[in-house]
């Protein structure tokens, strides 16, 4: 079994998975396993939407969002820890759940905030829908 750690970070927020990087740090040492960081972009879903934007607009967002994490993983892994940046575009808990099986992580590690009754009932909660959809374990670190 692999001893990957997984970590998903909202990449326009990274500072709210402050509490949840160290807590998944902390289990790729002791597993003694990579820490896999992502972050997903919502893709422009339906053809129509994408239509009005740029060819290239998507792959400029990518790469925005991918700097800016690198900023944020240099200044929060340690440098001693084997680790990787992952940035995809599409539905965030889809892509989350893909990712681990991908990387056949052991475990993820999700930052989860409060969010109101009706945000639940319209949108659901991102870190639940991987919950009940990931194939390893899941451990949800509330802020």
């Amino acid at each position: 079994m692999s001893k990957d750690i997984l970590i998903p970070i909202d990449a326009q927020k990274p500072e709210l998975a402050d509490k949840a990087l160290k807590i998944a740090i902390s289990q790729a040492r002791e597993s003694g396993g990579e820490l896999h960081v992502m972050t997903v972009v919502p893709g422009f879903n339906m053809p129509m939407v994408a239509a009005y934007f740029p060819a290239d607009a998507m792959e400029n967002a990518l790469n925005a969002v991918e700097k800016k994490l690198h900023q944020y993983i240099d200044s929060h892994v340690p440098q001693d820890l084997p680790s990787c940046l992952h940035v995809k575009n599409g539905n965030p808990y889809k892509q989350i759940v893909k990712m681990a099986k991908q990387i056949n992580a052991s475990m993820i590690v999700i930052p989860s905030r409060k969010h109101s009754s009706v945000d639940e009932a319209l949108i659901g909660s991102v870190a639940g829908k991987v919950v009940e959809r990931a194939s390893c374990s899941v451990l949800v670190i509330r802020d």
